[in-house]
């Protein structure tokens, strides 16, 4: 079974050495995505104490730059994130920011939005507050 490696410029090469993307079987598997920018390389800043001084700023930001990683990763797919068929977020303060990664996900997703899970976890890395991964058809 044939199974192709896709990376990007336009999006952060994985810390942990993994593909950005497998496509494989008419499916685009995409890793898991940290809000770094890829021009810089550099996370998003992210507060001290999320649930003060601009908690819901920093992670609806974090969300976009997933998000835009994410889709950076799909178009050199050949594939659109709209398209999405999943998306799995990973954060670390489930309860405090459930409701600006919402807000974020209905924003970026208003018609026909992919399935979604949304888990907590102990730490991100780079103590990010958001991970977005995700799997697309390819057209």
């Amino acid at each position: 079974m044939e199974r192709n490696v896709i990376f990007t410029p336009n999006a952060p090469w994985s810390p942990g050495g993994s593909s950005q993307a497998i496509a494989h079987d008419g499916v685009l598997y995409v890793s898991g995505q940290l809000p770094i920018d890829p021009a810089t390389g550099q996370m998003l800043p992210r507060p001290l104490n999320p649930a003060f001084g601009g908690g819901p700023q920093a992670v609806s930001a974090q969300m976009r730059q997933c998000l835009t990683n994410l889709d950076a990763i799909c178009r050199a797919a050949g594939a659109d994130l709209s398209q999405a068929i999943k998306l799995t977020i990973y954060t670390p303060m489930l309860i405090e920011l459930a409701p600006t990664i919402d807000r974020v996900y209905r924003e970026s997703f208003t018609d026909a939005p992919p399935a979604r899970s949304m888990i907590g976890v102990n730490v991100l890395q780079g103590n990010a507050l958001v991970q977005i991964d995700a799997i697309v058809p390819l057209s």
